[in-house]
């Protein structure tokens, strides 16, 4: 195999040699170093092979290999003066003894003037391996080149089956590095050691890479798509990069100008990465199946409208806001997967508004799991003493035969506050409101007048408030006998359906 290109040295440092070769045979003859390159990501790499059997714009930077000129000193007859890479400057050629591994240089001198460098000539080399070699090496996973950047293109362009990938050729640039066998002297005897003077380089070039360049944030990468509705009309959104970034478009054109004025309370964040925004909720909703593709602009901004309006109560949230938080509350305020002051509250109360880098898909989902255990507990509010302990113990039964029957993976437990009020240094006013917050259902026993049980149900129609509140989490109970009235029952509560009982 001979692969072609022209050599200098980058930057007037390093030699290394540029050129076009098939990205199906780049990926054949090399391999990646995973002791400190990450491992590829399997959905990056669908990626990457749509991309290149479907792109029309379709262009990639070169990628970057690393190639060992390999030398035994310890062998008889061996120059040692000179280093491989020196042997190739100086004599235009360099042989392997260790692989057969031939570089030549061959200088194309200008005819008529200099190049902007001032250079009155250029060099191009090949580099030629010995194929029985070559493949044995691929076959014993000991491959030649090491990949330095553009490994997920390579994995790509090795995986797929699509002729037409096949027949690409892609820019490459090898570094050229030394591996030398020398005799040392150690613990007093004489010994052949190797020399990899390359391992060490291909590491810093990668940390190099990956540090000393500032990517691109989300708010800069989309500006360049969808600000630029004269090359990007709506359809070619469509068309090339799917309807998500359509619709992306679609809610960012309608977030007003001034921002600041509209939505106040939505934090700093906000205001710097509205389409970041944009592409967060739409594909919350996507992902979760929640998307109404003919209201989803509208409901996007009325649930913006109704998270400025709540996080305008909790000034913690206020500032510099992470917009993963923003995106998050949208999602559960359009969905109705969830009560949205309970879920700030949870953003609260564990501090989760104090944390960087959030992703707000893990936090739907961390949240929805939570929620779904929580869902399976009953809030018990009661006056709890003799009078009520046969009522207690009914609703106790009630809760172990479904247990029983069901055989729920997450057990229905009952809380009884009175059971957290001992032996805490909290407010157990807090405890009942997080308890209640943390339940899914609540049974209220109003046979006889306690103003807590009255506190505790008005808290949860609290929570419902401005959701086209129902009777569907809590369930009313009270004891029937002839002395009962519904005077004992306070009038804001009398229009809910109660379950009267007589205790026998």
């Amino acid at each position: 195999m001979i692969l072609r290109g022209i050599l200098d040295r980058s930057l007037s440092s390093q030699l290394t040699i540029r050129g076009f070769a098939p990205i199906k045979e780049l990926a054949r003859i090399s391999k990646a170093d995973y002791s400190y390159q990450r491992n590829p990501l399997a959905k990056q790499e669908e990626v990457i092979t749509t991309f290149l059997e479907t792109e029309e714009y379709l262009f990639f930077p070169e990628v970057i290999l690393s190639f060992r000129l390999k030398k035994d000193y310890t062998k008889s007859g061996v120059d040692t003066t000179l280093t491989p890479i020196q042997e190739l400057e100086t004599n235009n050629k360099f042989k392997s003894n260790m692989d057969n591994t031939q570089v030549r240089i061959k200088t194309i001198k200008y005819r008529d003037k200099k190049d902007i460098r001032g250079s009155e000539e250029l060099k191009t080399v090949e580099i030629i391996l010995d194929d029985d070699i070559l493949n044995k090496l691929v076959s014993e996973n000991k491959h030649p080149f090491n990949r330095v950047d553009g490994n997920h293109r390579l994995e790509a362009a090795d995986k797929t089956q699509s002729s037409k990938v096949q027949r690409m050729v892609t820019p490459f640039c090898i570094i050229l590095n030394e591996e030398i066998i020398v005799k040392e002297t150690i613990e007093g005897k004489l010994k052949a050691v190797v020399k990899d003077k390359g391992a060490k380089f291909e590491k810093v070039v990668f940390h190099n890479i990956n540090t000393k360049t500032i990517p691109l944030t989300s708010e800069e990468n989309l500006r360049v798509i969808l600000d630029d509705e004269k090359n990007f009309t709506n359809e070619e959104l469509k068309d090339k990069f799917g309807w998500e970034y359509f619709a992306i478009r679609k809610v960012f054109k309608k977030i007003p100008d001034n921002i600041k004025d509209v939505y106040p309370y939505l934090g700093d964040e906000f205001l710097e990465m509205p389409r970041t925004l944009s592409k967060h909720i739409v594909q919350l909703l996507v992902k979760n199946k929640d998307i109404d593709k003919r209201s989803f602009v509208n409901d996007i901004l009325k649930a913006l409208q109704d998270v400025n309006h709540i996080f305008g109560n909790y000034p913690v949230l206020q500032g510099k806001n992470d917009i993963s938080i923003v995106a998050a509350s949208l999602y559960i305020a359009i969905s109705k997967k969830g009560n949205l002051k309970l879920f700030i509250n949870w953003i609260i109360r564990n501090y989760i508004n104090n944390l960087i880098g959030l992703d707000p898909f893990s936090l739907v989902d961390i949240y929805k799991k939570i929620r779904e255990s929580k869902e399976k507990q009953v809030f018990v509010s009661m006056a709890f003493n003799n009078n009520t302990k046969p009522h207690y113990e009914a609703i106790k039964t009630a809760v172990e035969q479904i247990n029983s029957e069901y055989k729920l993976d997450i057990k229905i437990r009952e809380i009884r506050i009175d059971k957290f009020n001992q032996g805490h240094s909290y407010k157990i006013d807090d405890e009942i409101l997080k308890l209640i917050e943390e339940s899914g259902l609540l049974i209220a026993d109003l046979s006889e007048p306690n103003i807590n049980v009255y506190q505790e149900l008005g808290y949860l129609m609290g929570l419902n408030e401005g959701k086209g509140f129902r009777q569907e989490n809590f369930i009313l109970i009270k004891k029937q006998d002839k002395d009962s009235k519904d005077s004992d029952i306070g009038f804001n509560i009398r229009p809910f359906q109660q379950l009267r009982f007589e205790v026998v």
